[in-house]
């Protein structure tokens, strides 16, 4: 009977038949019975997808050879292949902004430009702050200077922005090149193309280095590390370009110190790449990720000097005494022309200054990376960008770190001290975001300017990276048998399910994703612990695109922003009476019109312009409100006050007399004004378009 079982098994109709019929199988064990609706075809359809995915890893590994001379030639032509993409995309004007926000906002459906994908409200830092104030620097006509006089009253530093600017220092702000060169729109796609191509590119070389030129983990880390929730939810941040900036310094300095050797003019080269990377560094001005950061970067770098010490000839000392000199240049210029500013931001309430010690981090938000995959796809988590992390196995990686320090000093590889230095970083990462650390150490450190939220972005990459290097250690050569490998992923499996239904995330995860996430758990430890490489990245890849190229829709210029009704009323306006000053009604119709390219007080300020605040408020009685990095709404009405909505929101109103002495002509809102108000403020009719909910008022 036994041998009929097993020939009956062996025969591959039937094993396929089996496998076919399983899903329903299981459907029925569990549930009893088995009913047509759209739960049961999720659930049996995952397990089809799954059969899939084992079909495409069959596919790959049978193939692996054309593979491998695929991603020889990828490896190999990078840097062409990467220039032609920028090209392609900016030639077509290609963005991944969320602009179209704006087409319900102005009642003008009719000017969406998203090709792919879909916009996302919750990105306001971008499609409302940093787009519309890096597009109205662009609408510049006298040139784009340091100050700009139509953005929160002229006293907007654009340096300290990040907007583009005609300066020496934006020699160090490579993404804003597009401006200077090319002009708004392919500027502006400039911008994001060039980000998503670096980002591919640094982590690309990172983990050649990292792997010792392996290419098909090389090419799984790059797409890994580049699609990373953290990366993808935060594109149009300061930490994506700290990011890439960060990691070319690291690049760039690997390679000098690998290649003293090289010629004169590829090591100025080099010298060049660092005048770029360093200060670019600098001024992305986001302590809470640059020092956390920074400790990365110099454990690379450290290790790097270290290494080549000895082979520094004295030309080489020149080449960094001079890139050194050039540097602290920028940084003095920016310094220089920004302190008074800096100062300003300093002393505001919010931001202001912060003096962290650690130690307020949960479970809950450690876990987040649980609920990654499925962040693109659900409506259910109010603001995705908070807890979007890095997806590794962190308890395979866990497993894998204690077999190396065990085994450590057996470790012959010239890069161990790297790894070992990377893994206490790791834990001291750790230690400061659940535990804390006294304030003497957060002093010493910097780390006082890191939240553990922010710091945890770096603790995933550290994490990505670590389980990049180990797995390379251990590449078939587990120090897991078989049967404690599987017995460790299905605990990680059912461990990571009761805290994923026990944690704050609990409503997003319905039965099917809880399936889903177990079996992804399961998978990228399993890879992981046993050493297999090819597995591990393929399934790492597959994780990584669905959980990252949904996020950013695809666009194709600036539609919305400059070829709407509303938008060629503001700008006929504008040519009629270059000087007039605007306010907004709400932040958005303050940041719209500073995209347009006009004078205008409201919309998002930095920080505060206390030239136009103390006309109003001369006493200074709401200093707390308005001395704040805000979104400012103003309302006309018969008294002076400011109210403060939330921490960076504020509503101010306004008298007639206040305007007045602000010389303000043109108030642009989405709400008809009484008649009362219009007899008041003496307004009259400028452009009215009710149906769009589109009103410019005239104050006469």
């Amino acid at each position: 009977m036994k041998e009929k079982l097993k020939q009956i098994l062996n025969n591959k109709f039937i094993r396929i038949l089996i496998l076919l019929i399983l899903p329903i199988i299981i459907e029925v064990l569990i549930f009893n019975k088995i009913e047509i609706n759209k739960a049961t075809i999720i659930r049996i359809g995952t397990i089809y997808s799954i059969y899939g995915l084992g079909i495409l890893y069959f596919i790959l590994n049978k193939y692996s050879s054309i593979i491998k001379k695929i991603t020889e030639n990828i490896i190999k032509f990078r840097y062409p292949i990467a220039l032609i993409i920028l090209v392609i995309l900016v030639i077509f004007k290609i963005n991944f902004s969320s602009l179209d926000m704006w087409c319900a906002f102005l009642g003008e459906p009719e000017a969406r430009s998203t090709i792919l994908g879909r916009e996302r409200s919750i990105r306001s830092d971008e499609w409302l702050v940093t787009s519309m104030i890096n597009l109205g620097q662009a609408q510049k006509e006298e040139g784009l200077n340091i100050y700009n006089e139509n953005i929160a009253g002229g006293n907007c530093n654009m340096i300290m922005t990040a907007a583009p600017v005609w300066d020496i220092t934006s020699i160090a702000k490579p993404f804003n090149w597009g401006y200077l060169l090319f002009g708004t729109d392919y500027g502006f796609s400039f911008w994001w193309c060039l980000k998503i191509v670096a980002l591919v590119m640094v982590s690309l070389e990172l983990i050649l280095k990292l792997s010792k030129k392996d290419k098909i983990l090389s090419i799984a880390g790059a797409i890994i590390l580049a699609l990373a929730p953290t990366m993808m939810w935060w594109l149009s941040t300061a930490v994506v370009e700290g990011y890439i900036l960060g990691l070319a310094v690291v690049v760039l300095f690997g390679y000098y110190m690998e290649n003293l050797e090289w010629k004169l003019w590829k090591k100025l080269l080099i010298a060049l790449g660092m005048i770029i990377t360093i200060p670019g560094f600098a001024f992305t001005l986001y302590p809470a990720f640059q020092v956390p950061f920074a400790f990365l970067m110099a454990i690379f770098m450290i290790n790097d000097f270290v290494k080549h010490r000895k082979e520094i000839k004295k030309t080489d000392y020149l080449i960094m005494g001079g890139t050194i000199v050039v540097i602290l240049g920028l940084i003095a210029r920016f310094i220089l022309v920004s302190w008074q500013d800096i100062k300003v931001m300093m002393g505001t309430v919010y931001p202001g200054s912060r003096f962290e010690t650690g130690g307020d981090y949960t479970v809950n938000k450690f876990i987040s990376y649980f609920i990654c995959l499925f962040m693109p796809y659900s409506d259910k988590i109010v603001n995705p960008c908070e807890p979007a992390s890095y997806i590794f196995p962190f308890i395979g990686l866990a497993i894998l770190i204690i077999a190396y320090i065990k085994n450590y000093k057996k470790d012959k590889d010239a890069n161990k001290g790297l790894l070992l230095a990377l893994i206490i970083l790791y834990a001291f990462f750790l230690l400061w975001e659940f535990v804390g650390v006294g304030k003497i150490i957060a002093k010493v450190t910097f780390m006082y300017f890191s939240t553990t939220k922010r710091t945890n972005l770096i603790t995933g990459l550290i994490g990505t990276i670590l389980s990049i290097m180990l797995l390379k250690k251990f590449e078939k050569k587990s120090p897991l048998t078989n049967n404690q490998a599987l017995i460790t992923s299905v605990i990680v499996s059912v461990l990571s399910i009761t805290l994923a239904k026990s944690s704050q995330y609990s409503e997003v995860f319905t039965p099917i994703k809880l399936e889903i996430l177990a079996i992804m758990m399961y998978l990228i430890t399993y890879f992981l612990i046993t050493g297999n490489k090819k597995a591990w990245c393929y399934t790492m890849c597959i994780i990584a695109i669905i959980a990252g190229i949904a996020v950013n829709p695809i666009v194709s210029g600036t539609k919305v922003i400059y070829q709407t009704e509303i938008s060629k009323e503001i700008r006929k306006i504008k040519k009629e009476e270059k000087d007039a000053i605007w306010l907004g009604r709400h932040n958005l119709n303050g940041q719209y019109l500073i995209a347009n390219g006009v004078k205008c007080i409201s919309g998002v300020n930095t920080y505060p312009n206390f030239d136009w605040l103390k006309i109003v408020d001369p006493e200074g009685k709401y200093n707390e409100v308005y001395n704040r990095f805000a979104h400012i709404n103003i309302i006309l009405s018969d008294k002076t006050e400011f109210r403060l909505l939330g921490q960076d929101i504020y509503e101010a109103e306004l008298t007639y007399k206040n305007l007045k002495d602000l010389n303000v002509k043109y108030y642009f809102t989405n709400t008809e004004l009484t008649e009362e108000i219009k007899k008041e403020f003496n307004i009259s009719d400028k452009y009215i378009v009710k149906e769009k909910n589109q009103f410019i008022y005239e104050i006469n």
